[in-house]
């Protein structure tokens, strides 16, 4: 698959918009100057439109081809005809959507937390481990322990719970794993990191840092001491900012590097006629769950986690399917990092 050159294609307007939104956003908070904040996040919204549309138009010149095995799976070795093979897509989107109302209410309304949603993923996870189990590769297997250790290491390390991070590590191991036997079939993004390429994965999150700039300050520009969460609430020093990285990885591998891929081969059909709309559904459903995953616990109310997730999370399924994991594990990053430094430094400070 190509890959998108955000920087480097036709990068002025972009670059405008964000420079612009990150200096009025800076010099509002700096100076106390409500208005000229707001204004700056208009532009940044801006920002995150005109760069939601870019990495848009490069997923869509793409339509990656599913693996011998999986095209079986999903409904023959494309001998079928488009029509009817494209007649499944509603089915499977309309199940899909059913299974996706009653995990969210059930976690929403009845449980009360949202991220129990990350939990029930682990059931389709294992499932799929389990009937793919050849497929297993050691990139797959890495995944899962380098998932796993990571959260143990942050959980331990700078919240001091290690059976925070056990579970954590317990619950991420298995969707890491899943979601790169996904990838290997789907073909729709990289993991630089797991093919060894290193210096491809330090650079990918670096962009994804730097494109993020525009956003975390609006971010952290419309953050009170009221809206920040308990957890965030408790952070005093300033080293917590870099817990960051938890939420990043953590929901980064959940939403995007299993539940997109999951979701889009579930809906993809043998032949490629109905590949756009299939990683559309894909997309926008993921993005969906992983927004509501954040009600009523960090985010107060539906509406709100919808709107977050249009404005933060459609960005970043599109740079993990244009740059890779590791740029959407940075731009994640650097959003919280902001939030959590602005909460420690100026709400808490």
């Amino acid at each position: 698959m190509a890959r998108m050159t955000v920087g480097r294609r036709r990068p002025g307007p972009l670059l405008i918009l964000g420079a612009l939104a990150s200096l009025l956003i800076a010099a509002g908070m700096a100076i106390g100057v409500v208005g000229l904040a707001g204004f700056g996040s208009l532009v940044a919204l801006a920002y995150v439109i005109v760069l939601s549309y870019g990495l848009a138009r490069e997923v869509a010149a793409d339509r990656p081809r599913l693996d011998a095995a999986w095209r079986e799976a999903a409904g023959g070795d494309g001998s079928t005809g488009p029509r009817r093979l494209s007649a499944r897509l509603p089915i499977r989107v309309l199940g899909a959507v059913v299974l996706v109302i009653l995990a969210t209410g059930l976690a929403v309304v009845v449980l009360g937390n949202g991220w129990w949603l990350l939990a029930f993923s682990v059931v389709p996870a294992v499932a799929l481990l389990f009937a793919r189990r050849k497929q297993l590769t050691p990139r797959a297997w890495a995944a899962g322990v380098v998932a796993a250790v990571a959260l143990v290491l942050l959980e331990g390390g700078l919240r001091g719970s290690i059976v925070g991070g056990l579970v954590l590590g317990a619950l991420i191991a298995p969707q890491a794993m899943a979601g790169v036997v996904l990838l290997e079939a789907s073909r729709l993004a990289r993991v630089w990191s797991l093919e060894g390429r290193f210096g491809a994965a330090f650079r990918a999150f670096a962009l994804g840092c730097l494109l993020a700039v525009p956003p975390a300050l609006m971010n952290a520009a419309g953050m009170t001491a009221e809206l920040a969460s308990a957890a965030e609430a408790s952070f005093r020093s300033g080293w917590m900012a870099f817990y960051a990285l938890q939420p990043a990885l953590l929901e980064e591998i959940w939403a995007r590097l299993f539940l997109l891929p999951l979701l889009y081969v579930a809906f993809r059909p043998a032949t490629c006629s109905a590949a756009g709309r299939a990683l559309s559904f894909a997309l926008l459903i993921s993005v969906a769950v992983h927004g509501l995953a954040h009600a009523p616990q960090s985010i107060a109310s539906v509406s709100n986690a919808l709107f977050t997730a249009l404005v933060y999370g459609v960005p970043l399924a599109l740079l993990f399917l244009r740059r890779g994991l590791e740029s959407a594990v940075g731009y994640h990053f650097f959003v919280d990092f902001v939030r959590f430094g602005y909460v420690i430094l100026v709400l808490h400070g």
